[in-house]
C-alpha cells in the first residue's frame, strides 16, 4: 500500500486544498502521493460564501463562520470573500487511511 498524506487545520479539523477561486479548507482536501511541505498551506486562508448559500449553509462554512467569526447575514446578496492570516503552526501533515 502508498503512503499518502493530507495538511489538515488543526484547530477547524478541516483539510487544506489549493484552490484558484474558492475556499482553502475542506472535509476531504488534497491527497498528496508523497509527503507535502506546510509551507504548501502557507500562512493565510481563502474563504468564499456566495449569498445563496447563506440559507442553507454546508458544515465546511458553518465550521469557517465560527471559527473566523464572520459576518454573515441571510440575505441572497450576502457574499463573504475575505483572506484570513494563520500560523504555521495551525497546520499538521496527516497520513491518509485510504482504506475505505
Amino acid at each position: 500500500m502508498i503512503k499518502c498524506y493530507r495538511i489538515k487545520h488543526k484547530p477547524t479539523g478541516l483539510y487544506f486544498k489549493p484552490s484558484k477561486g474558492g475556499s482553502n479548507l475542506s472535509t476531504k482536501g488534497k491527497i498528496y502521493p508523497s509527503k507535502p511541505s506546510l509551507k504548501w498551506a502557507g500562512d493565510t486562508i481563502r474563504i468564499r460564501i456566495r449569498g445563496d448559500e447563506v440559507e442553507k449553509l454546508s458544515k465546511v462554512k458553518q465550521i469557517l463562520i465560527n471559527y473566523f467569526n464572520l459576518k454573515v447575514e441571510g440575505q441572497k446578496y450576502t457574499w463573504v470573500d475575505e483572506y484570513k492570516r494563520v500560523p504555521i503552526e495551525d497546520w499538521e501533515i496527516e497520513i491518509y487511511n485510504n482504506e475505505r
